[in-house]
Order: C-alpha cells, then structure tokens, then sequence
C-alpha cells in the first residue's frame, strides 16, 4: 500500500526588542508609473564564519568554510513569495524574512530595498537578500538522560544536503521503549512549491513508514493546497507507573489521509481564511506481546478501525513583530500578536458502535498579547473530541499561558501553566507527566491519568557573550508543580501534587542548523531537587535534552 502511494503521488510531479512595522506599499494593483516594482533580487550567501571579523578569521574556521557546501541561490529564490517584476510590497518581503529564518539551514536572514543613491549602478527598487549560512552536515552523537531515563544515539544529519536545502538523516536511537535505525529524507522545496518526506524505520519492536506529499499554504496569499499523508507502523507501546514499567502491548497501526483546500477570496494580507476538506482512515490494532511481563495486565487495550469525513475552517490574523530573547538565546523570533484559530468538524464510521456515527470536533486558539514593552503574554486553548448522543470518547481540552517578563536587561522571569481535562480517554493513551514533560524532579513518564496540571515559574538569564565563535549560555533557577489524577487504565501509587526545584544551563549553538523548522537547537542541562514524594524518589534528578526553546 505504502509503495503503490509512493509512486501515484510522486512521479506524475516530476513533470510538472519587540518592533512591528506596518508599511506596506498596496499589492494586486495594476503596474503603473506610480507604482514601485522589484527590477532585480540580489542574493548574498555569507559564509558560517565572517572572516572580515578577527576573531573568526583563523586556521580551523577558514576551513569549515571551505569545506562547508553554501545554499543554492535557486533554493533561496523558492522560499520568496515575491519575484522580479511583482509590485514592492513590504508584506511579502517580511513574510519571507519569517519563511528564511524557519529554515534550519540559516543563522540570520534579511530582506532590504537598496536604495540607489548609495550606489549609482544599482537599479532602482533592488531587493536585497541577506542570509547567514550554518554548518548543517553534523556526525550525531547524542546522550540524555530525563527523569531516570537515558536516551542515546548516533548517526549522519545534513538538514541542507548539496546546498539544496533538503534533509537527510541516518541514525540508531535507543529510548527506554525501543532502539530504532532510521532513514529520513525531508525537501521542504519539492519541484516548485511542493513539499515531499519520506521517513523508514526498523525497530527492535516492530518497523514505522511514513510519507508526506503536499502543496501547502507557502503564503497568506497561496489560493490552494493539497495534499496526502501516510503512516504505517508496527511497534510496542508502554505505560507506566511511578516511572516503572506497568503495561506493555503490541500496536499495528495506520493512518491515511487526503486533503484539499482553498483561501476564501474575502482574504487580505493581514487576516485569511481557509478552508479545506479530507478525508482520514486510522486502525490501530493491539495484541498481547508473550514476553512482557507487567503487574497489572495481559489484556490489550480494544481495537480501533474508523474514517473521518472532514471540513475544516482556520483564520490568521498577521500581526507579526520581531523579538529577541523570548525562547531563543539572542535570536530574532518571530511572534504573531495576532489571533490564530482552527475548527474541524468530522463524521465518523467505525466498526465501533461507541464511535460509529460520532461526530469529531476539533478546535484550537492561540493569540499573544504585548502587555507593555518587556511583558509578553502568549495563550493557547484546544479541545477535541468523539462525541454523539451516547457519549463523548477521548475527549481533551487543554488550556496553556506562558508569561514573559524581561525584568532585568537580559533576564527574564518566566511562568508556564498548563491545565488538560480528559474524558473517557482511549486505554492506550493516558494523560503523563513526569521528568522528560515538565515535572524535572521526578522520573520520566511518573504519573498517568485523565487530568493534567503543571504549574513552572523559572528565573532565566540570557547571556551576551558568544563563546569561541560558537555558542551562546543562558541559565535558569526554576520551581514545578504538578499533579495527574482522575480515572486510569492502570492504578497509579502517585495521584498528589508533586513539587521540585533547580537550577539550569542553557547552551544554543550559533553556527549549527536547527533540529525542527522554525527553532533553533538548545540543550538543556538541568539539576532537580524533588520535594515530595518519599524515599522512593531519587534525591536528584540530572536532566540533559536537546529542545526548540530555553
């Protein structure tokens, strides 16, 4: 099934701080006189190490950038949702600032109309693109260890593979589930405007396949998308109590989904709307594994095999300012003040009488808020769910508020609350919190329930000194609170509030590629006291993760 997908899809293609401007110079209109058009696109590639600067003009950095292979002008050229002979629109210049800067294969971006009376030979109207290159192809040696629990692995990863600004991986990852060896191949730039990956894994437990082929909404201003997406995998799934293994099973599962939408024509540059329709097959199918031996059952969880028929609304309201020091150690991000929602409706058909005939919903809001010039506000609501005339299934509504406070020239004071409510949640997937999701304190994955409280307020410090030419340190003292409780599928020792403190070192490479779109690498190394608990809780919990944000 998953080859047959492979090759319908992919070869008929091959023919084929805190600062907001708002200027913008009106698009969709005819060329006149009157109005400015770009006549040329400048592309400047700088290398990883400016050699013009003395401190990073020497021996071993001169050879990284000789041996570092720079991004493809052309490949720079398809993330610009603007083009020569288009109308000068601030707009679309600073979208696709934003659109380089997520690119994991860049430092910095920066995107300027040159003005001619500094230079006599340039055009008028010249765009000017500035890009500041990372080393991308990385020898991947990692260890961490979160809650009690080691990870470790081991491989290649280029994210900007030639120049091309594709990603290939190749790696071993061991986990306290599985140890996987893994293939991964991700272009973000597919022929003109697609976007193609393609991802294999063999496991100790089982094999995962997945593939992903789309026209995505590259812009506010992209008219349509569409799109297929394949999962397959066969795998062992655990859960746990007080951080000890308390029920293991097998899991098949598969999950197919086609989709196409449009943007409405009422859009404009600063609020869209879309929507899109799809349709979704999912199966998971959970069998005894012999060899597992757990307290609490041999049972596995119950089969489930429906299709979603879906239509779906989302709204973005552009509002984008730049910041610096928010998650990211003296980085510019970008933050939308703007709100930013979805709703999906869906009818189910399932061989599941409680499913069968439901109605799945689906809806998410997020919207920052700039309180003052050094206070930042972020909100995120979501709720989902199966719900008819029986009964709701799985039901989840999660609310999260983050607050940012620069209260002193580079510190911030931070707070993090999250709260999910859970209902009638499928056996296999429980609500957890522990080391490795928020409660640093305590081993990873402690508690499971069908509710979830977390409560994290930390004292950040950013630092300013670049060290050697190649990271950035920050540091924290932080304080978390947590608690899960409500009906589980596995008794649970641990269903009270749960308290730790710490403190933190925060290291952000400035001259490596990111791990996802949009964020930059930074490790975390965390030493945390719990306060409660008892005597069967280690006295400290050492923490080293590699994450998108402090």
């Amino acid at each position: 099934m998953f080859n047959r997908l492979l090759l319908l899809c992919v070869l008929p293609t091959l023919g084929c701080r805190f600062a907001y401007g708002s200027e913008t110079i009106p698009s969709n209109t005819e060329k006149t006189s009157e109005i400015p058009t770009i006549e040329e696109i400048k592309i400047n590639v700088h290398p990883v190490f400016d050699e013009s600067n003395p401190k990073e003009n020497n021996i071993v950095f001169r050879l990284i950038n000789r041996l570092h292979i720079n991004t493809k002008k052309q490949v720079i050229e398809k993330d610009l949702t603007f083009k020569k002979g288009d109308v000068l629109d601030k707009k679309l210049m600073e979208e696709s600032e934003r659109r380089l800067r997520e690119r994991r294969y860049f430092a910095k971006a920066k995107i300027t109309v040159v003005d001619p009376k500094d230079d006599s030979a340039t055009p008028n109207n010249q765009v000017q693109v500035d890009v500041r290159e990372v080393w991308t192809l990385i020898p991947k040696i990692s260890y961490s260890n979160a809650g009690g629990k080691s990870h470790y692995g081991y491989g290649l990863h280029d994210s900007n593979f030639l120049g091309l600004g594709k990603t290939v991986k190749i790696e071993q990852t061991s986990t306290e589930e599985r140890t996987s060896n893994a293939i991964v191949y991700r272009d973000p730039n597919f022929g003109a405007d697609k976007q193609l990956a393609l991802a294999y894994a063999d496991n100790s437990d089982g094999k995962e396949q997945e593939f992903h082929f789309s026209n995505p909404f590259r812009s506010v201003r992209t008219p349509w998308t569409v799109g297929i997406d394949v999962k397959e995998y066969q795998r062992e799934d655990t859960l746990f109590n007080a951080g000890d293994e308390a029920w293991r099973f097998g899991h098949d599962g598969s999950y197919y989904s086609v989709f196409y939408g449009q943007r409405l024509n009422s859009s404009t540059d600063n609020r869209t709307h879309r929507w899109t329709v799809g349709w979704d097959k999912i199966a998971d199918d959970f069998y005894v594994v012999p060899q597992s031996e757990t307290n609490f059952s041999n049972e596995p969880p119950k089969d489930r095999d429906y299709n979603i028929a879906w239509i779906e609304y989302a709204y973005l309201h552009n509002r984008f300012f730049e910041a610096v020091n928010v998650q990211q150690i003296n980085r510019i991000e970008d933050i939308n003040l703007g709100s930013q929602w979805r709703a999906r409706v869906g009818s189910v058909m399932a061989n599941d009488e409680q499913l069968d005939k439901s109605t799945v919903v689906q809806l998410d809001y997020s919207k920052a808020y700039r309180l003052s010039p050094n206070q930042l506000l972020t909100t995120k609501l979501s709720t989902s769910g199966f719900y008819s005339d029986k009964k709701s299934l799985h039901s989840i509504s999660q609310a999260d508020l983050t607050y940012h406070w620069q209260n002193f020239a580079r510190g911030q004071f931070y707070i993090l609350a999250n709260e999910i409510y859970g209902n009638n949640l499928f056996a296999d997937m429980p609500l957890e919190l522990g080391g490795d999701t928020g409660l640093r304190g305590y081993p990873a994955r402690f508690m499971a329930g069908d509710r979830s409280r977390l409560l994290t307020v930390e004292q950040r410090y950013f630092g300013e000194t670049e060290w050697f030419s190649l990271f950035h340190v920050g540091a924290a003292v932080f304080y978390d609170q947590g608690k899960v409780w409500g009906s589980s599928n596995i008794p649970q020792n641990y269903q009270q509030t749960l308290r730790d403190v710490g403190i933190g070192l925060r290291i952000s490479g400035t001259r490596t590629g990111g791990r996802d779109e949009g964020a930059h690498n930074v490790a975390h190394i965390d030493l945390a006291y719990p306060l409660d608990g008892g005597n069967e809780i280690d006295k400290y919990q050492i923490s080293v993760k590699i994450k998108t944000g402090f």
